[in-house]
């Protein structure tokens, strides 16, 4: 494993996510500013995740085509003028169209697990991806309270509330472009070659690869599954919480922590060694457990202590079964594929963080935090059921 570019990948996901840790929690309180109606509030929450499911494929296509190193820098870029353009925005639409520009940006997620398959080997691509996992996790952990702290200090100060975070954000992206390019050498081998030019999402060789191997369309639904419970997850524990326990944002902002630091821990050291012991499939497989195990115990809880035992079981899953099924992924591409592929799940992934809160805001207001946590659990055993079907393909490389 290429430990210096490793750690230069690290610190500019890091840096970067930081930034988006920064916005999201306050977006919607910013968009009411402007009094925005409750569906462009939501267009303005999830018009990022949208834009990073048509990006992130395209990312990953070019970057089998240019170099991994051009295409980060590109999206960086962008990150820094969107996260720019949300500091100095007074109106709406300003808002919406930060959001457009940071959300295309911000969709190199696949482009950067690419470079880290480039640069590890099959034994090492599970800790490689944690590493990732762990910067996303680590810039979501520290993001909220800096932009609580920067807003409310700008208050005090006669600035916009979204000034500070906004310039701060930006200037952090920044940070990570210089540093991607100052330092960051190119992963992608020269003679490499790209059997097509269309975007990944549009491409039915893509499609018809997915399709036609088990091992790939299991992989794609595992990531879509978790990922649409997990988003849900964190918008109805926020309902809950408030209903039952009266919870605060401070509260609140304390069981994520809590949850975040766990996910740290495991995709930051543990899931290297844990993948080499059970392998990939098993992790997933007790992942999607834990998850469910989680979920399905979150209604019958009255006891604030309950609500974090919880937290460690949904901490567990959400820190085993991404880098698992990305580092499986990665093993079942062809070497000029990992941008492509990657670039997609990134993308579905996407999509998935987009539809889930929206799903599981009407399952709770159809039947509160059974219907929430129940429904994200039928989505988690579903993904268990997958997993315990990937063990039994083999995992062959499409040439």
């Amino acid at each position: 494993m290429h430990r210096p570019s490793l750690g230069v990948l690290f610190l500019t996901v890091f840096i970067d996510l930081i930034g988006f840790g920064m916005v999201i929690p306050f977006l919607s309180f910013y968009a009411r500013e402007y009094h925005a109606s409750g569906v462009m509030v939501g267009a303005v929450v999830g018009v990022y995740s949208i834009m990073q499911f048509f990006f992130a494929p395209v990312w990953g296509r070019l970057s089998d085509r240019i170099g991994r190193r051009p295409v980060i820098l590109i999206s960086l870029t962008a990150s820094c003028v969107g996260y720019l353009l949300f500091g100095f925005a007074r109106s709406l639409l300003l808002l919406f169209i930060s959001r457009v520009i940071a959300g295309a940006g911000g969709a190199n997620i696949g482009t950067a697990q690419a470079y880290i398959a480039d640069i590890t080997t099959p034994e090492n691509r599970a800790k490689g991806m944690g590493a990732i996992g762990a910067a996303f996790g680590m810039g979501f952990i520290l993001g909220p309270p800096l932009s609580g702290f920067l807003g409310e200090y700008g208050s005090h100060h006669g600035m916009h509330g979204n000034l500070l975070p906004g310039i701060v954000a930006a200037s952090l992206s920044f940070i990570a472009l210089a540093v991607a390019f100052f330092v960051l050498a190119e992963s992608r081998p020269r003679n490499a070659t790209v059997r097509s030019k269309v975007p990944p999402q549009f491409d039915k060789r893509v499609w018809n690869a997915m399709l036609s191997r088990a091992i790939l369309g299991a992989i794609i639904a595992g990531l879509f599954l978790t990922l649409f419970a997990v988003s849900g997850m964190e918008t109805s524990v926020t309902l809950h919480a408030r209903d039952r326990f009266q919870f605060r944002q401070r509260d609140m902002a304390h069981w994520f922590l809590f949850m975040g630091v766990i996910v740290a821990v495991i995709q930051g050291g543990l899931i290297g060694r844990l993948s080499k012991w059970l392998g990939e499939r098993t992790l997933v497989a007790i992942g999607a457990a834990s998850f469910t195990i989680g979920f399905l115990a979150v209604p019958s809880l009255w006891d604030v202590r309950g609500l974090y035992a919880v937290a460690f079981f949904i901490a567990i899953g959400q820190g085993l079964t991404y880098p698992s099924l990305t580092a499986l992924l990665s093993k079942v591409t062809s070497a000029d594929e990992q941008g492509s592929m990657l670039g997609l799940a990134s993308g579905i992934g996407s999509l998935a963080r987009f539809l889930g809160p929206i799903a599981t805001g009407f399952l709770y207001d159809l039947a509160q935090a059974r219907g929430a946590f129940y429904g994200g659990a039928v989505l988690t055993i579903t993904a268990f059921s997958i997993a315990m079907a990937m063990r039994r393909m083999p995992l062959i490389t499409e040439v």
